[in-house]
């Protein structure tokens, strides 16, 4: 037991966390460098050894923090860029299917045309019509805010006559996530390993560099706790709600933090209704004013291609699958893979009790790694017990497990920060 606990502390350093998680990106960088170049590779290689030396020596922890942003310039950013470089002369090879969608949906509404309950044939989309019987030429499952985020980003290509690639928007959202973990008032140190965490990784990163769009509602959780933590709930909720816009994963962290701001307001003299009232106009507004155009526009199309096609309900609904309770189900056979089941019962209740311990939990101190906590588990439940639970999900969930520790004990709505090795340095928490 105890060398097992020597172990898991060797892991959770930076050291730890670098090498873990470096090696495994640093390993596909060099399998696809057809994509990028054997430049990135090379240099993401030396970046990382570098930093991996580096760490051998004590202190300096905003230096190295510095070290592992420029670090994921070199094995995210620049694999990102170079994707789409090379995409001119390769075409469509190791993109995920979702970007091939994404991109003929934000042209189809720049042109005022509908995105949901049309056949997608005849487009890039047709590339992918082996999977599954055709299914991703028939439906789009995306939540409307993903389109409407590339939409002033197809506009400036458009401007300066660049080809529009997907990934350009998800390469802005990496930069936001690094200054999101960069907002956080937890030490350097402790940021190391949530930068780690989140965008050094053979998950989530890789994920992003192939196109899925996971990294959108990621990167606005983080930003949200970090706004939090800084004492700004309004700009913490309106994220929040960004994050829920984006995919339903992001939705699950709202009722964590209602129970947060609903038990700081309480011990407040006077209770702060103006207040209470933005945030939840803030946190409900984008998942409204990007939904609801649609449903206005042709509510039965959205309601099969968003809702049925991943619940269930209609003959090429998402197959059951992945790694959660329906893989085990149709692997032992008890359910066929096209068939229904009420998983969204089982959803309700899991998250519902995980919500339950939150209220019970959240009521003392409340801290960054135990609120990520609980929104990894509400995760976790909300995936395990959904219809398919598949890799890219799992990744996100990865990442946010990983950043529990690093977050530790630091309380969430604090004016105290400790940036750089022991040393307290008060922050605007106004």
């Amino acid at each position: 037991m105890g060398s097992l606990r020597r172990a898991l502390g060797r892991l959770t350093t930076p050291t730890g966390y670098l090498l873990l998680l470096g090696t495994g990106q640093l390993a596909w960088l060099w399998m696809e460098r057809l994509h990028f170049g054997i430049w990135v590779p090379l240099a993401a290689t030396l970046g990382l050894i570098g930093l991996a030396i580096w760490l051998r020596f004590e202190g300096r922890w905003r230096a190295k923090y510095a070290g592992v942003l420029l670090l994921i310039g070199l094995m995210t950013i620049a694999p990102l860029a170079g994707t789409i470089i090379t995409r001119t002369q390769l075409g469509l090879t190791f993109e995920n299917d979702g970007l091939a969608k994404a991109e003929v949906a934000t042209d189809r509404l720049l042109q005022g045309k509908e995105i949901y309950g049309i056949n997608w044939q005849g487009t890039q989309v047709q590339g992918y019509s082996h999977i599954g019987n055709g299914r991703e030429v028939r439906h789009f499952n995306h939540l409307p805010m993903t389109v409407l985020a590339a939409v002033p980003v197809r506009l400036l290509t458009s401007a300066v006559g660049m080809s529009f690639d997907y990934r350009m928007v998800l390469l802005l959202f990496v930069l936001v996530g690094m200054l999101a973990v960069s907002l956080l008032p937890i030490p350097f140190r402790a940021r190391f390993l949530v930068a780690c965490a989140l965008l050094i990784s053979p998950g989530l990163p890789v994920m992003t560099i192939t196109g899925h769009d996971d990294i959108l509602y990621v990167v606005m959780i983080v930003a949200g706790v970090a706004l939090l933590s800084r004492g700004r709930p309004l700009l913490a909720c309106l994220t929040f709600g960004m994050s829920a816009a984006f995919k339903p994963f992001g939705a699950l962290a709202i009722p964590l933090v209602l129970i947060v701001l609903w038990l700081q307001w309480r011990r407040s003299s006077v209770f702060p209704l103006r207040q209470a009232a933005l945030c939840l106009v803030a946190v409900a507004a984008p998942a409204v004013l990007s939904t609801v155009p649609f449903l206005l526009w042709n509510a039965g199309a959205f309601w099969r291609d968003v809702v049925l096609f991943t619940n269930g309900g209609i003959p090429d609904a998402f197959p059951m699958s992945g790694f959660g309770l329906s893989g085990i189900l149709v692997a032992l056979g008890v359910l066929a893979s096209g068939g229904t089941f009420p998983f969204g019962v089982l959803q309700l209740f899991g998250v519902g009790s995980v919500y339950g311990l939150a209220w019970r939990r959240l009521r003392g101190q409340v801290s960054l790694g135990r609120f990520m906590g609980l929104y990894a588990a509400a995760f976790l439940v909300f995936g395990f017990l959904a219809r398919f639970f598949v890799d890219n999900y799992v990744a996100a969930l990865l990442s946010f497990a990983l950043c529990i520790l690093p977050l530790g004990a630091k309380p969430l709505l604090s004016g105290l920060d400790s940036v750089d090795g022991d040393r307290p340095v008060l922050i605007d928490a106004a």
